[in-house]
């Protein structure tokens, strides 16, 4: 009985842990495997003091600035003053604000292959990632969120074909791109949209690996010219290491597309320490009362057995005692 009890308990645990594992692979297998792969890459990365005169015989992107929003009459007041900062550092520059119907006009022509995947996408986030993309493939030039205050000028930057900045906890951002047009690294990204057209459940999942900043990690970690991809260092992007000297941008880190999944997923990533020793102690408490019930009810059902067979000898012995007095005693 003590064998059975045992192989049960075995029986549970591997079942528990099997569990575990494949519920936990389920969420957080995307985040490691882009982790994994960026490791991985060989990128360049950007970290230069900015200096004052440039020669501009050597500009591989044109002097052109891309924004997005809904339309030009809703932007809350806090980011045009942020794009003003953009364009008073560059009066040089063109400059765009795609809006929806723009955005889709342009799609519609230039890749029209693209536009059931644009239409199909449930987050207007998705689209407003995918059409950065393709401004700067077929134009060129220096995308930049709306909440994005300049600090310094970016000229220096468009000696460079193409420039992401580095993000926590791993990988590449999209709120800033600098690109050379027709780019064959964003040719890559745009024909791979479709493919990672896929639902993860939740909206901010669904966003980073779809169109968003996991997604372009995965692009450029597989990109078979990833060394002419350049990243933008931690101390001039500015959105993590605050002031720096060197720093072009100040963020206002808005993150207007973020729900409360996203949320969860940062507040899940701060404290993932304790949260994984703390799971660790729950599915023990799990196991350990799963083997209470289970030997519990095995005990009961052993002590039922026993009962049973106790009656029954009882009640053997009672019938051959009345056969005994029966005989005895003879009517």
């Amino acid at each position: 009985m003590q064998c059975v009890i045992h192989c049960r308990n075995r029986t549970i645990f591997c079942s528990s842990l099997t569990l575990l594992i494949l519920l936990l692979a389920y969420i957080i297998w995307p985040w490691l495997y882009i982790a994994w792969v960026w490791r991985k890459s060989d990128i360049n990365h950007i970290d230069f003091p900015i200096v004052s005169k440039l020669n501009h015989s050597l500009m591989n992107v044109p002097a052109i600035i891309h924004q997005t929003w809904h339309d030009a009459d809703t932007i809350p007041t806090d980011w045009q003053q942020a794009s003003n900062s953009c364009r008073s550092f560059h009066s040089n520059y063109e400059y765009y604000l795609w809006t929806d119907k723009a955005a889709r006009r342009l799609i519609e022509k230039e890749f029209p292959c693209l536009l059931s995947t644009y239409d199909s996408y449930p987050y207007d986030i998705q689209r407003a990632d995918v059409i950065r993309l393709v401004v700067l493939y077929v134009y060129g030039g220096i995308y930049l969120d709306l909440d994005i205050i300049c600090l310094k000028s970016l000229d220096q930057l468009r000696t460079y074909k193409f420039v992401l900045p580095k993000t926590m906890p791993v990988g590449l951002s999209n709120d800033f791109i600098v690109a050379a047009p027709k780019h064959p690294f964003l040719l890559q990204v745009l024909n791979d949209l479709p493919k990672h057209n896929r639902n993860y459940l939740t909206k901010y999942s669904t966003v980073m690996f779809s169109t968003g900043p996991m997604f372009l990690t995965h692009e450029a970690s597989y990109y078979p010219k990833r060394s002419s991809i350049n990243v933008l260092s931690g101390e001039l992007y500015g959105k993590y290491i605050y002031n720096s000297s060197q720093s072009l941008f100040r963020h206002l880190k808005a993150s207007s597309w973020h729900g409360n999944d996203a949320a969860v997923v940062k507040w899940i990533y701060r404290r993932r320490a304790i949260l994984f020793l703390l799971s660790i102690i729950l599915f023990l408490m799990i196991f350990l009362l799963i083997c209470f019930i289970q030997n519990y009810y095995i005990i009961v059902n052993l002590l039922r057995k026993i009962s049973s067979i106790m009656q029954s000898k009882l009640n053997i012995e009672s019938l051959k005692y009345d056969k005994v007095h029966s005989n005895i005693n003879p009517t």
